[in-house]
């Protein structure tokens, strides 16, 4: 495989969660898409509809929240509501700014590519040690609601990022020279 297969590999893996996540920018309420279409597929099966949850469920799941508070904690709940739906905002933004770097990465000849190599390889190890911790690997913080898809889903990109991670360092490595 030459390095410049390897610089292109390497930018289309990084790109994927941009893609599957891009909508959120605009309606972060369509996370639901993924869990209702996608995180299926890690159990494995295909999505059903009669296990989806609508917008309709979404907001009630959301507004149940806020409601299991005191009164006196309900603006801290909306809060908590509202700075998690910004975070994956920004988040979504944020693999917006990666996805338009790799596009215009593909512009450039390989060696003007490293520090977009050198970013894209620090992602994909974060990524895959976030993915490990939900695989069950206890490093790296510690999230209190994994579910089975989601130990599912880590144990399936733990690969995924850690190839992206390899082929990152190579095209880090090309390009450098």
């Amino acid at each position: 495989m030459s390095q410049n297969s390897i610089s292109t590999i390497a930018l289309v893996l990084c790109a994927i969660p941009g893609i599957l996540h891009s909508i959120e920018v605009v309606y972060p309420m369509l996370a639901r898409l993924i869990v209702n279409y996608v995180l299926p597929l890690f159990e494995p099966a295909f999505p059903k509809a009669k296990n989806q949850i609508s917008a309709k469920e979404q907001t009630a799941m959301l507004d149940a929240a806020i409601a299991s508070v005191s009164e006196e904690k309900k603006t801290a709940a909306k809060d908590y509501i509202f700075l998690l739906l910004f975070e994956q905002r920004q988040n979504s933004l944020a693999l917006w700014a990666v996805i338009t770097g790799i596009i215009y990465a593909f512009q450039l000849p390989l060696q003007e590519r490293d520090i977009l190599h050198f970013l894209l390889m620090v992602m994909s190890v974060l990524f895959t040690l976030v993915n490990a911790n939900h695989a069950g690997i206890p490093f790296l913080g510690h999230h209190p609601k994994v579910s089975k898809n989601g130990r599912n889903v880590g144990i399936v990109f733990v690969p995924f990022w850690l190839a992206s991670t390899v082929l990152n360092y190579l095209a880090f490595t090309y390009a450098s020279n």
